[in-house]
């Protein structure tokens, strides 16, 4: 006989095609694309299994896998997630949080059914082997005349083990953004280069109300918000934004970091207020709408969608994108390209030579053709490449970026293509 299943995916390709094995298989399915609405039907009527993909609008799959198993009502229901996003770090959560069984998409259509109904009748297959974990310069272009947000690039460097010393025109510090409209100042992750970032804000005294937003905890995004001058200085309100992780709340984590900062940077005196966000559109600032999305890299990842006064910035730094080896149901490439079309300007992850990636696919980070070319059929019309490789030394860089802008008339995109380097400015 067969069991009670939700499937759980926005993606109405993925989700039909789930659904229709698993009846076809005698289960009684019930498809829902919206994870809110999925988590009140679950917790109304417990099913047996809630199959979930990861990238999904409002509660992404694993903060909903661990609400499921966190709930005295449910925590019975056996999770199955169903993802492209398969990195050996969310595999591992997924287990932590106490999903039963991991399927990476392309699944085989030919056993998903029976795997599930393994699962239901108490055998519980053994879970599938997890992927190997991974082993100031020039300026830009003059801004456009009649820009509305002027984009600095304070840090672009990944993390990692080589930690390369010489100096380089494209810099050392990591991540962190700025774009300034005509009221506002806004922060894209605090690396390092958030460090310079904040010793000119106080210098300026220009802007007294901030806005970080954080795509992710991995130490080369935040690192640097200890240092962050306009902290420390009273006058200042400080708005910090990003994603509640299954494992701490963003308040647990901000407090830390603040709590552990060095002595002599003295006492937090700016006013703290923090936004957690969803996969919704905020409009937090008058006239600025700010649409964050569920980015394809280990862990609670986000990347942001800005748009105000007829422009559309979107950053994201830490991103895979598949390129010709995707498939229709490893639909990230497919659904990123929907959020940034037609992008006036648009940071994304470009961290490998194409030589590099074949060797380090599944580590959260795409290769510069890649991003190249997902970037012109969406119509973007300025690409900055960003998180380079820290072992790149300039002259690898300089050959990306001509290459890159070489492929991008081959294909006969309208996108100019720029490599990311400190004090990069670009008006759009």
């Amino acid at each position: 006989m067969g069991a009670r299943i939700i499937v759980v995916d926005d993606d109405p390709l993925v989700g039909e095609l789930s659904s229709s094995l698993l009846r076809d298989a005698g289960h009684d399915v019930q498809l829902i694309d919206d994870s809110f609405k999925a988590l009140e039907v679950i917790k109304a009527s417990p099913p047996a299994v809630a199959i979930l993909d990861i990238l999904m609008p409002g509660l992404d799959g694993m903060t909903l896998c661990h609400r499921i198993k966190s709930d005295p009502a449910t925590k019975d229901v056996r999770v199955v997630m169903v993802s492209g996003k398969a990195f050996h770090a969310d595999r591992k959560r997924a287990a932590d949080y106490g999903a039963e069984l991991f399927i990476e998409k392309p699944y085989n259509v030919d056993t998903f059914a029976q795997q599930v109904g393994d699962l239901i009748g108490g055998q519980a297959p053994a879970p599938a082997a997890p992927a190997p974990e991974a082993k100031l310069g020039p300026q830009s272009p003059q801004d456009a005349p009649d820009a509305k947000l002027h984009m600095t690039v304070w840090g672009c460097r990944s993390l990692s083990p080589f930690q390369g010393g010489e100096a380089s025109k494209y810099g050392r510090q990591t991540a962190c953004v700025s774009v300034e409209t005509s009221r506002d100042l806004l922060i894209f992750d605090a690396g390092t280069g958030i460090g310079p970032l904040g010793r000119e804000i106080v210098k300026s005294g220009k802007h007294k109300e901030l806005w970080v937003f954080l795509t992710h905890f991995h130490q080369d995004h935040f690192e640097g918000l200890a240092d962050f001058a306009p902290a420390y200085q009273p006058g200042y309100k400080l708005n910090i934004c990003g994603a509640n992780d299954p494992d701490q709340a963003l308040q647990e984590r901000i407090q830390r970091i603040f709590e552990t900062a060095p002595p002599e940077l003295g006492a937090l005196q700016a006013e703290l207020q923090l936004f957690e966000m969803l996969e919704e559109t905020y409009e937090i600032i008058p006239g600025v709408q700010v649409s964050p999305f569920f980015a394809n890299h280990p862990g609670t990842t986000l990347a942001f969608v800005i748009e105000l006064e007829g422009r559309r910035f979107a950053y994201s730094p830490d991103s895979e994108i598949y390129g010709e080896q995707g498939t229709a149901l490893q639909d990230y490439d497919e659904r990123l390209s929907r959020l940034i079309q037609g992008a006036d300007l648009l940071v994304h992850d470009a961290r490998y030579l194409d030589s590099d990636y074949q060797t380090r696919k599944n580590n959260g980070h795409s290769s510069w053709a890649n991003a190249v070319a997902l970037a012109g059929r969406s119509k973007v019309k300025n690409l900055v490449l960003f998180h380079h490789d820290d072992a790149y030394p300039d002259a690898v860089l300089d050959r990306i970026e001509t290459d890159a802008q070489k492929l991008a008339e081959q294909k006969g995109f309208q996108m100019r293509v720029v490599m990311a380097r400190e004090a990069l400015k670009m008006g759009v």
